[in-house]
């Protein structure tokens, strides 16, 4: 069933998909993954999306126009973002959310912070706090808010994609009894602070994309939504053709690891660079290959390339050809890169301290994972030396693991049923 093309079945039944960007210029996790998801329920659904007209998440520029369009045949909402507060606002907002004011500091190293915030209660968070704590995080998109409540009842059911942002904190709780909550959300000090303390118990149905995901959170918040499954995404393997070559500035000639993603610090990516300059001086002959756009502004080396942002050819051409994909992050609730990498047959190495990537590895037996440079060279310098019979056994374990796990089948069958449960009445 291509997207776009309605089952009759399921037709009737009206989805808008919440996400703070959308297109297929977006580079990033969260946001594939509603684009992919959007495209497949558009075969089961009438989907619309509901999303800002930015495109990058550093300060949320407005970069598409504001109104309707259409992106691989479905409906686009844009609405425009908006900076309303002053960075003196934010930051101390922020210092307020974290429990980092400039004084705090100072209380603590004389040993009186315990007694007077117990007397005073300084470390309150108002409710200005938290307003203006999210209207810096963004993408403050109020008209987007707006719609979502002037139009609740042209639909069916509201999927609200990412914990963090702002369309999903003010969002979701208009339309919680409509709500399908996808949290992306991984074991980080933001969770759990002031402005998500109740975000998980607004929505009728939290799909989660693993059950680590799940653990993390029903250990973590005292309320919760107890209807929940765990859905993830369906993987399809991407065929190239066999004679395909990407410009010549991409052919290299030499052995290299790939890294796939933007390239920024909560990535893992400066450590991974410190890492590999190290790993290099061993192996001069090997390079890493970063595939992303670059919010680090790393400086390009013998040891590590930089391709920008290319094509979906140019990358699983780069991929097939590399000895394997490396992904530092210790921040991941499901990781598309990695699961795509897998069903290529390529080996990933990932960091340890990810839960959910060391599942990944744990289970499929396809890969390894490094918890600190020690590991990081061992396991390199393995990869390395592996001969072409390990190298296919790898590749045949992660391509069952993804095809065992993630198929757009059991997804879609999953999200029916929650669909199904959200439009039932409620008693």
């Amino acid at each position: 069933m291509q997207p776009g093309k309605h089952k009759n079945s399921f037709s009737l039944k009206k989805i808008a998909i919440v996400v703070q960007r959308y297109g297929n210029e977006v580079n990033g996790g969260a946001e594939y993954h509603a684009r992919i998801l959007a495209e497949h329920l558009a075969g089961r659904y009438h989907v619309t999306i509901l999303t800002t007209t930015a495109l990058d998440y550093f300060g949320w520029p407005n970069h598409y126009a504001a109104g309707e369009t259409v992106v691989n045949g479905l409906p686009v909402i844009r609405f425009a973002t908006l900076h309303t507060i002053s960075g003196h606002r934010r930051r101390k907002a922020y210092r307020a959310i974290f429990g980092r004011k400039k004084y705090f500091k100072i209380l603590r190293r004389l040993g009186l912070f315990d007694f007077l915030n117990k007397k005073f209660d300084l470390s309150r968070v108002t409710q200005r706090d938290i307003d203006d704590f999210l209207f810096g995080q963004g993408p403050y998109c109020p008209e987007l808010i707006d719609y979502i409540k002037n139009n609740a009842d042209e639909y069916d059911v509201f999927i609200f994609f990412t914990y963090l942002y702002y369309p999903t904190v003010a969002g979701m709780p208009v339309v919680s009894a409509k709500a399908l909550f996808i949290p992306t959300a991984h074991d980080e000090e933001v969770m759990f602070t002031k402005p998500y303390e109740n975000i998980f118990a607004v929505p009728r149905f939290i799909m989660y994309n693993t059950e680590s995901e799940q653990r993390l959170v029903e250990r973590r918040f005292a309320r919760y939504c107890k209807n929940t499954d765990v859905a993830g995404v369906g993987i399809d393997e991407f065929v190239l053709e066999q004679d395909y070559l990407p410009g010549e500035e991409l052919r290299f000639d030499f052995p290299y690891f790939v890294y796939i993603g933007r390239i920024e610090t909560n990535k893992g990516c400066a450590e991974l660079i410190d890492y590999f300059n190290r790993f290099s001086e061993k192996h001069p002959a090997v390079k890493l290959v970063m595939i992303g756009k670059d919010f680090l502004g790393v400086e390009p080396s013998d040891n590590i390339l930089l391709t920008g942002f290319i094509d979906e050819k140019d990358k699983y051409y780069l991929l097939k050809n590399s000895l394997g994909l490396i992904l530092p992050s210790r921040y991941e609730s499901l990781s598309l890169v990695t699961l795509e990498a897998m069903i290529q047959g390529k080996i990933v190495v990932v960091n340890g301290g990810c839960e959910v990537l060391k599942v990944h590895i744990d289970k499929s037996d396809a890969g390894f994972y490094y918890t600190d440079y020690p590991s990081f060279e061992q396991t390199l310098t393995k990869v390395i030396r592996l001969s072409e019979e390990e190298r296919s056994r790898f590749a045949s374990k992660a391509k069952q693991y993804v095809t065992d796990h993630y198929t757009w089948g059991e997804v879609l069958t999953k999200f029916d049923k929650a669909i199904d449960f959200i439009t039932q009445p409620t008693l």
